[in-house]
């Protein structure tokens, strides 16, 4: 995603006598913060004026006090959204809302998103997740984008071609639903795993299944951490075969570990599917 900014970022102050400048100066403010501010500004994506000499964006500041809203006025036309620093009400609203004014059209009232508060990124963030879902249309977009769609979760190597075989559309949904139940769990995870708290049949395997070393092993993966692990905790899925994802959970990391997505593995009762 790229990040534009206004010159106002860097002119106008955040509170009275306290500009960007002097956060960066500010031994207070974390380096890291610092590092990473300066990271977007040196990419010099810089809004420029002259780009937009067509056309404004007035939003009022309180007390019927209007300004230009460069940084407004080009989200709105890129059909992107605003990140504000609140330095008044009007910046922490989910929504900014203005006049735009354009020499080819007539003055209307208009809004656009808006990213300022912990719950506006959150907000941002599943709606992003929700188009990059509706885009995905093969197994292998869903390996490619499974870090953004799934940042709870990690995947072990072998998962990258099971997904890659998988070319059905409802097939992939499906698979795409039970993966997001797992990160919904493991997005809170404490590191004490809880079976029923996943729900939607989540069971470990049979001690008979367990205890025989030829079936263990078609259930054991390397973990993208370097170890081999038996991947017990499955769920289902349905879809043009009996589907199944194998995970198990890593306390340490917090975090899920998919090892298999793909067919109902063989059982000593059912040996083939």
């Amino acid at each position: 995603m790229d990040f534009y900014y206004a010159e106002e970022l860097m002119t106008g102050e955040l509170t009275t006598g306290y500009t960007i400048h002097d956060w960066l100066q500010d031994s207070h403010v974390s380096h890291q913060e610092k590092a990473f501010f300066r990271t977007i500004i040196n990419r010099k994506q810089l809004i420029q004026e002259r780009d937009f000499l067509e056309s404004e964006l007035l939003v009022e500041l309180g007390e019927h006090k209007k300004t230009k809203a460069m940084g407004c006025l080009a989200a709105y036309e890129w059909e992107s959204f605003v990140v504000s620093m609140n330095t008044a009400p009007i910046w922490a609203e989910a929504e900014i809302k203005g006049s735009y004014v354009s020499l080819e059209e007539e003055d209307r009232c208009v809004s656009v998103e808006n990213c300022c508060l912990e719950e506006h990124v959150a907000r941002l963030s599943e709606k992003e997740k929700s188009r990059l879902i509706s885009m995905v249309s093969s197994g292998k977009e869903l390996w490619e984008k499974r870090d953004m769609l799934y940042p709870h979760l990690q995947f072990c190597d072998s998962v990258k071609k099971q997904l890659e075989e998988a070319r059905l559309s409802l097939h992939i949904k499906m698979i795409m639903k039970r993966l997001q139940i797992l990160e919904d769990y493991f997005k809170n995870f404490n590191g004490q795993f809880e079976k029923d708290k996943v729900g939607y049949g989540c069971r470990s395997e049979s001690e008979s299944v367990e205890n025989n070393t030829e079936l263990r092993s078609l259930r054991t993966f390397r973990t993208p951490y370097g170890k081999e692990e038996f991947f017990s905790w499955h769920i289902s899925f349905a879809g043009n075969f009996p589907g199944r994802i194998h995970f198990i959970p890593d306390a340490e990391h917090k975090v899920g570990i998919v090892g298999y997505i793909g067919k109902h593995l063989p059982t000593g009762k059912f040996p083939t599917i």
